[in-house]
């Protein structure tokens, strides 16, 4: 069975990024595994060059959530912007596929999709997360297949029809293989 991995990156465990990602994974009908990135709590890097020296992060907090992601078909980012970018779990998460840039890449064997959730309109904010979501998941050996951006959450936190509807056509086609 095909398996999908979510990383989850919202301290609110009931906001609007997890019902944004309710919505997209209704459309998934492969085996789960959801990582709270809170509850994961990568260790930040701390430029030791171990990675550089030896191909393995001196942390071994994250060597089983590899391990998960490597053998997972599909990859999503959840996640909501803060301070133009992604919570500091999530981005201690990225800053430490460091060991991965070096190595040589391969075609991708997985897929990748970001899916975020700003309080304001957040134009800078969604550009610079879908770099860095197209970095990571090349990183991840994972082709970027889109990202999807609901905006003024601070507002309302109930998505409209709309939305839920082009959400649903976005996993639709993510999840057709």
């Amino acid at each position: 069975m095909k398996k999908a991995v979510i990383l989850f990156s919202s301290p609110h465990e009931n906001g609007c990024t997890k019902k944004l990602l309710d919505v997209f994974l209704s459309q998934c009908r492969f085996e789960k595994h959801i990582y709270n990135m809170y509850k994961e709590n990568p260790a930040p890097c701390i430029a030791c060059g171990q990675c550089e020296t030896d191909g393995v992060c001196f942390y071994s907090d994250m060597t089983s959530l590899l391990r998960d992601v490597f053998s997972a078909d599909h990859v999503i980012f959840a996640s909501p912007v803060y301070n133009y970018s992604f919570p500091a779990p999530m981005k201690a998460f990225l800053d430490r596929l460091q060991p991965y840039y070096s190595e040589e890449k391969t075609a991708p064997v997985r897929k990748g999709f970001l899916l975020a959730t700003c309080g304001k309109s957040g134009k800078f904010s969604m550009e610079l997360m879908e770099k860095q979501s197209r970095i990571a998941f090349s990183e991840l050996s994972a082709e970027y297949c889109g990202c999807y951006f609901q905006t003024e959450t601070d507002k309302d936190i109930t998505l409209q029809n709309d939305a839920i509807c082009k959400v649903k056509k976005l996993a639709a086609l993510f999840f057709s293989d």
